[in-house]
């Protein structure tokens, strides 16, 4: 669509919404422009896509507010293009901060009328495609008047605003109420189409019917429709609106419509031809939420019930409904002589009226039979930390792959959580399917944090490169699973040993090099493969530790072998540089030295016999080979020839005792500095206020009194077991996942762990015992998957994950109904003999055998004395 770019803003803005609003006239649609992948989401929920004018009034809107104040807002661009960039040459208009302000909220104005007009003709026509159109315009919009808010020094405009909120306060809070409404709309727009058309059919509705429906042969259409429904829209709402507001519209639709059902089917009287639909039905739904459920739960502990009293009213209420429908399924299910048995024992010893309050919902552990075994009774789970490892890290990484957007907090805490136990069935399964060395990516020349030079922006608005991901780099690789065997490998070490404990270095990363790497792991730290650019993922991970602090080094050691420094100098110059930047170097790289220290064999010598000297100046010889090719590529090379000699002379920089002093110096300095910090701060901890995981040790004074030669201790101090744990507190994951973010590999980590868990969940759910898919013979070695499988319409309309629907029809579900009506269910006598009284043999007109004639009358006397039970 072509526009006028010049001329005043409010002269240009009326012919945009005109010419926008034709197009919508002659197309039946809204012209949109996708918004980039990395922006999607966030604190501010950006939509995933926005409509063409609002795109187009926002880069307007940056153009004046940069002639108002002569710099740019950082809406659309990064901070290092900020401080970078020369924008002294851009011709604009000079304006002013009110200028700016009047015709903002102007501008805005005219757009929130546009938009308003576009959602009633959406509306009118029950067109979804241009309703979620508005709703990501007045989204974009909103969220970039939330950033001019910040970046204007003037922000109240006569006569909209005053002392009390600016003008732009107001425009945003207007465009805040029509996000919200719009939401609404789309919500209402679906529940009607759900409760009006979806979830009626005449003929499996018949309840009073008595011929069998279908012949006993399936469950009613309506609950599979229903199914089939639900999880269509989820995927439409997660690829259109903004993914927290997906999320609320899905939690909304699932929650009206289950209180729709839930009354449907704990008060009708069937037939007894009937009967067994009911009983299917009521089970297809209970299945069908519990896969429901993840999409709008934000844990685990909501997942299964567990605090309810702390989780949003839309998941207590969807608790409550499911309870009351399981309740129906046990009272309404169960053979009269097991109902006869249980009541016999009179109202005061029976145990399904006992109180489950703080316990897992029952209806979930029915439905998750997998999650919860028979073998392990949850009588005494009252929080989320009783539960098993393998069903609590299962719960969780449900609900992880189930939001609409990555949530990288959550991901840390799950690699973490019970002592990284996931992180070490990775690390253990994929260390064995590594690509060969020969098939190593040269890291001097392929950098895991980006592409082959600078990571491209993507086309989409507001790209700040932020969706740049590396796994992508390897797709046109000639082995790509093994490639990104090595990117998970490397990014799991990363991540562990940044923010891991050293129990957690231990179990995942030294454990699995000890007892299922191949032999020879340990070749790649002796001193005389410093020079090798192939490395192993895990050494390479150790690696990024240092690369940050080593630019001002390579500069001094040029220039000192510039200015005449002989090699024997230099060395020492590099061992002092190193020396003065180590308290730059994070805790973590110790750690993991020291442990490496421990177990390699002795056939293996590392520079200084040090795994810690190796690593640093390992990492010094790939920085002096990366200057180099830069060198030689700006045609200097007289200066590539001095970083190759340097780097060459690493190779040998404990020979013949030359350096032996310094060397001892460095690793005494390393060895005290991690002791001093343990014995200070050892007792704040991680998450107790303690220095970040990949901060800086600071020490201001380092007293190095003697320099004996004497080979010191590599242990890590005990009270490393001490850290605390992501399980105890929610804040300390998000701590943690904040100082991953800070650097560019630590956001490639996440990525790559993210997608790695996304495409092989079945198979983790697999390894954690909690998998219900069945492996098929014809594929190759599994957990290595580098796509996402798609599941066919056909197979989600019949399958409730990877069950068939009908279980309990078909007789592959076998509900024990005497062990469920003794177990505290939280029912009381009123609401049981609701239940009962609606049961087809309870039926005044029913024909029974006389033992069951016997047995509810049995029934009916005991529950007679229901008034005299305590509430």
């Amino acid at each position: 669509m072509e526009v006028l770019e010049e001329g005043n803003l409010m002269d240009r803005v009326p012919i945009l919404l005109q010419r926008d609003l034709e197009f919508y006239q002659t197309h039946q649609r809204v012209l949109q422009e996708p918004i980039c992948p990395g922006v999607v989401g966030g604190k501010l929920d950006f939509p995933r896509y926005a409509s063409f004018a609002s795109i187009k009034l926002i880069r307007w809107w940056e153009d004046e507010y940069f002639a108002s104040y002569r710099k740019h807002s950082g809406l659309l661009h990064t901070e290092k293009e900020l401080n970078e960039g020369d924008f002294s040459s851009v011709t604009v208009k000079t304006s002013d901060p009110d200028k700016f302000v009047s015709l903002v909220t102007k501008s805005a104005d005219l757009l929130l009328e546009h938009i308003h007009r576009l959602s009633q003709e959406s509306l009118d026509h029950a067109d979804l495609s241009v309703l979620t159109a508005t709703i990501g315009a007045a989204a974009l919009v909103k969220n970039s008047l939330s950033v001019y808010m910040q970046a204007a020094t003037t922000t109240i405009c006569p006569p909209k605003g005053d002392e009390k909120g600016g003008a732009l306060k107001l425009s945003f809070k207007q465009y805040s109420q029509m996000s919200e409404a719009l939401a609404e709309r789309l919500l209402d727009l679906h529940c009607r189409l759900l409760l009006l058309y979806i979830i009626q059919d005449a003929d499996c509705l018949h309840w009073e019917d008595t011929e069998p429906f279908f012949e006993s042969e399936r469950g009613s259409y309506t609950v599979q429709m229903w199914w089939h429904y639900m999880r269509g829209t989820k995927t439409d709402l997660w690829n259109s609106v903004p993914p927290k507001m997906a999320q609320k519209i899905f939690a909304g639709m699932l929650n009206e419509t289950l209180s729709v059902l839930t009354v449907r089917y704990t008060q009708i009287v069937t037939s007894v031809a009937r009967a067994q639909l009911h009983l299917v039905d009521i089970c297809n739904m209970l299945l069908c939420i519990a896969e429901l459920l993840p999409h709008v739960c934000e844990s685990g502990e909501a997942y299964v019930g567990l605090q309810l009293s702390n989780q949003s009213v839309i998941v207590r209420d969807i608790h409550a409904k499911c309870r009351e429908l399981f309740y129906c399924l046990l009272l309404r299910g169960a053979p009269l002589g097991v109902l006869s048995k249980v009541f016999r024992k009179g109202l005061d010893n029976m145990e399904m009226f006992s109180s489950r309050h703080g316990l897992p919902s029952a209806w979930i552990i029915f439905a998750l039979p997998r999650y919860f075994p028979k073998e392990q009774s949850c009588q005494w789970v009252t929080e989320f930390a009783d539960l098993t490892t393998n069903t609590a890290i299962s719960l969780d990484l449900r609900v992880l792959l189930a939001f609409p957007e990555a949530h990288w907090s959550y991901l840390l805490k799950i690699l973490l959580m019970r002592d990284a136990y996931l992180t070490g069935i990775i690390m253990r399964h994929l260390m064995r399917h590594l690509p060969s060395s020969e098939n190593f990516k040269n890291v001097a020349k392929h950098s895991f944090t980006s592409a082959e030079g600078a990571p491209l922006k993507c086309e989409a608005f507001l790209c700040r490169g932020e969706c740049f991901n590396v796994t992508d780099s390897i797709a046109a690789d000639i082995d790509p699973v093994g490639q990104s065997n090595y990117q998970i490998v490397l990014s799991l070490t990363y991540l562990v040993v940044a923010v891991g404990k050293a129990v957690d270095i231990k179990s995942c990363l030294i454990k699995t090099l000890e007892e299922h790497a191949v032999s020879g792991w340990s070749d790649c730290l002796d001193k005389r493969q410093v020079w090798n650019q192939k490395r192993t993922p895990w050494l390479e991970a150790i690696m990024h530790f240092v690369y940050p602090v080593l630019d001002c080094v390579v500069e001094m050691l040029i220039n000192a072998v510039e200015n005449g420094a002989s090699m024997y100098q230099a060395m020492s110059l590099a061992l002092t540089c190193v020396s003065e930047i180590w308290d730059c170097m994070p805790e973590g790289l110790y750690k993991i030295t020291a442990l490496l220290q421990d177990i390699i064999p002795v056939s293996t010598r590392p520079l200084g016999d040090s795994v810690l000297l190796q690593v640093v100046f390992a990492a010094l010889y790939t920085e002096l080979i990366k200057t180099a090719e830069l060198q030689e590529q700006a045609k200097n090379d007289n200066k590539a020839a001095v970083c190759y000699s340097l780097s060459e002379a690493i190779c040998s920089i404990d020979e013949d005792d030359k350096h032996t002093d310094q060397i001892e110096l460095f690793l005494k300095q390393a060895k005290e500095s991690i002791n001093l910090d343990t014995d200070f701060g050892g007792s704040c901890g991680r998450g107790g206020g303690g220095m970040s995981a990949v901060s800086t040790i600071k020490i201001d004074d380092l007293a190095l009194t003697n320099a004996e030669s004497e080979r010191l201790s590599h242990s890590p101090p005990a009270n490393y077991a001490m850290e605390l744990d992501v399980g105890i507190a929610d804040y300390i994951a998000e701590v943690l996942a904040s100082d991953v973010l800070t650097t560019n590999i630590g956001k490639q980590a996440l990525k790559v762990l993210y997608n790695y868990m996304k495409f092989n969940k079945d198979w983790l759910l697999e390894q954690l015992g909690t998998g219900d898919n069945e492996p098929s013979p014809f594929q190759g070695v599994l957990g290595q998957n580098i796509k996402e499988a798609k599941t066919s319409v056909l197979r989600s309309m019949f399958f409730i994950g990877n069950t068939p629907f009908d279980q309990l029809l078909t007789g592959s579900l076998k509900i024990d109904y005497v062990s469920w009506l003794q177990m505290p269910l939280s029912l009381n006598p009123e609401r049981t003999w609701l239940h009962l009284t609606r049961r087809c043999d309870f039926q005044e007109d029913t024909k029974l055998a006389l033992p069951e004639v016997a047995m509810v009358a049995g029934i009916s006397k005991i529950m007679k004395r229901r008034k005299e039970f305590p509430k």
